[in-house]
């Protein structure tokens, strides 16, 4: 069996880790982007129909939660198994896609919640 195949449950572990670690960078972006946007005086995101904020937003969050769920479901898969000799890397991939998707999902529903398109 190759060295990094997927069967193995301490691979499972370290791209679990990685992938959730992975998935902080788009998330943070998504963020950015949302409080850049806030406006906290009207509680609106108010952005431009025409302008590349919804598309740019919108794959940040989607990329985010796509690598945080890979790394929550590969954690949650071989946290518990014998034969894995890293099951810390397991349960911190794990908690850690839990939480990113956790907190898009919020995110997103903020976003459809408070915007407002502006069109000129």
């Amino acid at each position: 069996m190759p060295i990094g195949s997927i069967r193995r449950y301490d691979v499972q572990a370290t791209y679990s880790l990685a992938l959730s670690f992975i998935s902080l960078i788009p998330f943070v972006a998504a963020a950015w982007l949302f409080l850049r946007n806030l406006h906290w005086d009207l509680h609106q995101v108010i952005y431009n129909s025409r302008g590349p904020f919804l598309p740019i937003f919108l794959a940040c969050a989607m990329l985010a939660m796509l690598s945080a769920a890979l790394g929550f479901v590969l954690g949650w898969n071989s946290a518990g198994q014998r034969r894995n000799d890293r099951p810390g890397q397991s349960w911190t991939g794990f908690f850690l896609g839990g939480i990113i998707v956790t907190l898009d999902l919020i995110l997103l529903i903020a976003f459809f919640m408070l915007r407002l398109q502006r069109t000129l």
